[in-house]
């Protein structure tokens, strides 16, 4: 009797250490995945952090380069070949797989220590999203302006340049910055900011795009050191 107790408490024990090896299998199988789509969006939100930074110096010399065009059309010194450029490029940083893995509750069997570096990451991410989206809309309502001033353009070339931004957009995103990029990003940024009548602009007008332009500078300023601070996590993740 107490061999057969025996042997049942045995078989039980051992069913019960191979299920709870099954689940543990189960649950690292469920963290490398989740791992793995952390690392891939993380990878691609650094190359969009490469190309934002990159955005982000084309447009803090624009906008500096705009409030001198200011000062000498206050002045009546203007250049013929001077133009307001105020069209700023930002690629959003993703956080899909962060919510997918959060959502699955795959982030319950990845280690504390390692999900709060993830944790720091995604929310230093935001706040450049938050940010960048800010200036983006701050900087167009200083100079809608301009808008008025704008010479006349069909809606058809308005679509056209639009769509060859979003082509060109899409293409400069895949790769790291270089010379190239830079000066395509350049060319669409002119081209999409127009050439408006700077001549017909009230001294009013002009008081609020130096307002307007200045603050652009200070928050360029401040999302660069966001930037900064987010490619110091990325090399401490990678550590």
């Amino acid at each position: 009797m107490l061999v057969h107790i025996a042997a049942i408490s045995i078989g039980l024990l051992i069913a019960l250490g191979l299920e709870a090896t099954v689940q543990w299998v189960h649950h690292k199988h469920k963290a490398q995945q989740a791992l793995e789509l952390l690392k891939s969006e993380i990878e691609r939100n650094r190359i969009a952090l490469k190309n934002d930074m990159r955005s982000g110096d084309i447009g803090e010399r624009d906008h500096r380069a705009a409030l001198a065009v200011l000062h000498r059309l206050r002045s009546s010194t203007l250049r013929p070949d001077d133009r307001l450029i105020f069209i700023r490029k930002f690629s959003p940083l993703g956080s899909t797989a962060w919510r997918v893995v959060h959502e699955s509750g795959a982030a319950a069997y990845i280690s504390y220590v390692l999900m709060a570096k993830y944790g720091e990451i995604y929310e230093a991410q935001q706040r450049i999203n938050d940010g960048a989206m800010s200036v983006y809309a701050d900087l167009q309502r200083a100079t809608a302006v301009l808008n008025a001033e704008t010479e006349d353009q069909s809606r058809d070339q308005e679509d056209r340049i639009q769509k060859e931004a979003e082509n060109a957009d899409a293409q400069l995103a895949l790769r790291s910055p270089d010379s190239r990029s830079e000066a395509a990003e350049n060319a669409i940024n002119i081209r999409l900011s127009g050439n408006p009548d700077l001549m017909r602009l009230t001294p009013t007008q002009i008081d609020r795009l130096e307002q307007g332009f200045q603050q652009a500078v200070t928050d360029d300023r401040r999302l660069h050191r966001n930037y900064v601070n987010l490619e110091a996590l990325y090399a401490a993740l990678a550590k």
